[in-house]
């Protein structure tokens, strides 16, 4: 049920019921534990740039390491904040934030995180273009 809801998060019951081979009170009742158990969310995903949002970033943070989740839950707040994750190699949170402008980022980045104690360092890489997004990531494909 989850690979055929991240290739169509629309996808009805019946539909599902169907492609699954089982009854559509299976179907429903699979679905509504996937989603009161937090395994999935549908939800609708759009391209930044496609509705004005013009700068959208990726920010690796330096942190006290005995901050670190102090700090992962100040961000996980912030409305700009997209994704939020503990990362090995040169820096300790990776965030995703997405603004409307370049004056929108300054103040998210000035003002918003410089006011969190315990980051000690930040790299900030402008998104200029999307390739690829994708939610499908093979779930299902490992039982084969």
């Amino acid at each position: 049920m989850v690979e055929l809801l991240q290739k169509d998060g629309r996808l009805t019951i019946a539909q599902l019921a169907r492609d699954l081979g089982v009854t559509e009170v299976t179907a429903r009742r699979k679905l509504k534990r996937l989603m009161s158990d937090a395994i999935i969310r549908v939800v609708a995903t759009v391209d930044p740039f496609d509705v004005g949002y013009e700068t959208p970033v990726i920010i690796g943070l330096k942190v006290q390491r005995n901050r670190l989740d102090e700090v992962a839950e100040r961000l996980s707040a912030l409305p700009q904040v997209r994704y939020v994750g503990a990362s090995t190699g040169r820096v300790d949170l990776i965030i995703e934030v997405v603004t409307r402008t370049n004056q929108d980022l300054a103040a998210f980045l000035m003002n918003e995180l410089a006011e969190i104690d315990g980051i000690t360092d930040s790299e900030t890489n402008l998104i200029v273009r999307i390739y690829k997004q994708s939610w499908h990531w093979g779930i299902g494909d490992d039982a084969e």
